[in-house]
């Protein structure tokens, strides 16, 4: 694949303004990421709610002329399904549909530590579930409990590694940033690691040997870029320089609007 890839996709947060407002009934300006995504748990209810979420995202990402999209399917979109077989059909209608169209589609299950339903003794079975259907690359966790006291979380990611599926931690997007545990890369060693702020590379860039020796790729989305712009592209270069694999991802398009290749033009 050689065409434009958007690295990191959120599916609860990926469409545009309007595509938001046919799923959900209202938009607010100025509403936080917090509230929207804590609203989206809520309102997750049948698969025809999880199948909107999620087409208004990739089509979002398709309307940009992306071939390739790597998204994140949160694990709570299971409250709209009967079991984790029913959601899997759906991702796979989703993957052969823009298939059609050029499109190629992959996946990781993304955890929100901050969410509590996703650690119900039934979510836990329906992950492990959806992780033994092929249809993920693997896991990527979220949340300020994850980045603080990953050993907690230690049963999945033994399993996914022992399963040649992939671990990616989203950094992004947190309120307490300065609460997490400094040696959190070390200790997960993930495949791939997400970022949107300058808090974000200045702790990639703390840990830019690591991340070159182990070959864990920095990926870097827009959401921030407003208000961080020529510095965080210059932490970004220096990532690159030194080694590490550096990647673009639309992340959460519904809150910065930013076109893809507009920010990765400018690195």
């Amino acid at each position: 694949m050689t065409g434009k890839i958007d690295s990191n996709l959120n599916l609860e947060a990926g469409m545009n303004q309007m595509a938001f407002e046919k799923w959900s009934g209202f938009y607010i300006p100025g509403i936080s990421p917090k509230e929207t995504m804590g609203f989206s748990v809520v309102r997750m209810n049948s698969e025809a709610d999880a199948r909107c979420l999620f087409e208004g995202s990739i089509s979002e990402s398709y309307s940009h002329f992306v071939e390739q999209a790597v998204c994140n399917l949160p694990l709570y979109a299971m409250k709209g399904f009967d079991t984790p077989k029913s959601l899997v059909s759906v991702v796979q209608e989703i993957r052969k549909e823009y298939g059609s169209k050029g499109m190629e589609l992959k996946f990781y299950l993304q955890i929100d530590s901050g969410i509590k339903e996703n650690f119900s003794d039934e979510s836990v079975a329906a992950a492990f579930s959806l992780l033994g259907s092929g249809e993920f690359l693997g896991v990527c966790f979220k949340g300020v409990d994850f980045l603080c006291d990953p050993k907690k979380y230690n049963r999945f990611i033994y399993s996914v590694k022992r399963h040649n599926q992939k671990v990616k931690i989203d950094f992004s997007l947190f309120e307490e940033m300065k609460t997490i545990d400094d040696q959190v890369i070390q200790k997960v060693v993930p495949n791939e690691v997400v970022g949107n702020s300058l808090f974000d590379a200045d702790f990639f860039l703390a840990n830019k040997s690591f991340l070159a020796e182990q070959g864990i790729a920095a990926i870097f989305t827009p959401d921030n870029f407003r208000l961080a712009g020529s510095e965080l592209l210059n932490r970004m270069r220096i990532l690159r320089d030194s080694g590490v694999e550096v990647k673009v991802g639309s992340g959460n398009y519904l809150f910065h609007g930013i076109n893809l290749s507009d920010f990765a033009e400018s690195l």
